[in-house]
């Protein structure tokens, strides 16, 4: 008997991250709990790493077939990369066999190319889910060279993936922009990447918890969680930023919570400056205790520098402080979320984290500090229910499954 309907989703990230965990599985179970069809879910593993008993449940129990795939970030990039494309393709042209209509959706851009293939090889539709131009980053960072293979390659598949779409997501206004202008055929739906919002709002118990198991009482404690170098700033200029603004108020302190490669170097870098009263530095956390140290916050950082392709990206960490009720930090020029700070009046832009007016931020703090109402608090997490909640992503996700097979293609 033919199956009316299979569905293959692709991820360049691990079950375990964050990316994944509470980003693109999130959607994919709530896709099949409000419409289910068979689904085979792609992730690219690290060594080590598996999945918990309790995911592996949740996904048995929506249908989903979980198809991890090894990689190693410190490996041979080009044989991965061509062993990934050659095992995703054959086992969803396996999985597919038999079923009426088979679609691929993809989250970001390096999946992108691997759908893109999967749709050449016979697939009916093709989803391209927050597409950014991947490309762009690393050569604005210098990891890559202008003119090098690897960046032929990146971008011939970046162009590649927008051709053979029949949706694409764009994740901000610059991305719908860029997409429209490449002539790309596809339709084109503008939304940020989403967060669970109920399940990321404020912990009042933990807050105070928190607060006092690390001496913050009394303070005004601005957070950062998430990664260092790359697409961030260096531990050096996080530092530096630090500096800065408890220079500004004797009340700042600073709670970090990142990965022990990046940890072990700002408290180096916090003790040689010495703000090692001033700074709470931690490892990381599972997802679902996250709230906890936001809620301990009274403002959080977006630790991105404002280089021209970062208006493409959209920053988890601004929905995460938004549905904590935590006003942001936030360089001009990022994703759309530095208008939405400004418009919304929902945190402080700045030209970038290592110029900031101390009239401005001390004018924040005392706002902060003044919300004894929550009016603050409650206007951050209206703009993350009305940008950037699931529930919003899991129904242009809806809209653009049945869209796909509407689109006409040339």
């Amino acid at each position: 008997m033919k199956r009316e309907e299979c569905l293959v989703v692709a991820c360049g990230h691990g079950i375990n991250d964050p990316l994944v965990s509470t980003l693109m599985l999130e959607y994919a179970l709530k896709l099949q709990r409000e419409r289910p069809r068979p689904m085979l879910f792609f992730t690219e593993e690290p060594d080590g790493q598996e999945a918990s008993q309790e995911v592996l449940a949740k996904m048995a129990a929506n249908g989903i077939k979980w198809c991890p795939m090894r990689y190693d970030v410190k490996g041979r990039q080009l044989l991965q990369r061509l062993r990934n494309t050659a095992t995703f393709c054959l086992k969803s042209l396996a999985f597919a066999r038999g079923a009426q209509r088979k679609t691929v959706v993809a989250f970001l851009s390096m999946p992108g190319s691997y759908a893109s293939i999967l749709r050449s090889l016979g697939f009916d539709h093709f989803v391209l889910v927050s597409f950014e131009p991947h490309s762009r980053y690393m050569l604005e960072l210098g990891r890559w060279k202008q003119g090098t293979l690897k960046v032929r390659v990146a971008q011939y598949f970046e162009q590649r993936q927008l051709r053979n779409a029949d949706v694409v997501v764009a994740p901000t206004i610059a991305a719908f922009r860029l997409i429209r202008q490449g002539g790309s055929p596809a339709h084109v739906v503008h939304q940020g990447v989403t967060i669970d919002v109920a399940a990321n709002r404020r912990r009042e118990v933990q807050r105070t918890v928190v607060r006092h198991k690390y001496g913050l009482d009394g303070c005004i404690v601005l957070c950062y969680a998430g990664k260092f170098n790359g697409l961030y700033y260096s531990e050096a200029e996080y530092a530096r930023f630090m500096r800065m603004t408890c220079d500004m108020d004797p009340r700042v302190r600073h709670l970090i919570v990142t990965f022990p490669e990046h940890g072990g170097k700002l408290q180096e870098l916090v003790a040689s400056l010495g703000l090692g009263n001033r700074a709470v530095i931690t490892g990381p956390v599972p997802p679902s205790e996250l709230p906890d140290y936001l809620s301990a916050s009274d403002m959080g950082v977006i630790a991105v520098p404002p280089t021209p392709s970062q208006v493409f990206r959209t920053p988890v960490k601004s929905a995460l402080y938004w549905a904590a009720g935590l006003p942001i930090i936030i360089p001009e020029g990022i994703s759309d979320d530095w208008q939405i700070t400004r418009d919304h009046g929902v945190g402080l832009v700045i030209p970038d984290l290592l110029t900031i007016d101390e009239s401005r931020f001390r004018e924040w703090l005392e706002k902060v500090a003044q919300d004894g109402s929550g009016a603050i608090q409650r206007r951050c997490v209206e703009v993350a229910l009305r940008y950037r909640d699931t529930s919003r992503m899991v129904e242009v996700l809806h809209d653009a499954l049945d869209a796909a097979g509407d689109v006409p293609r040339t």
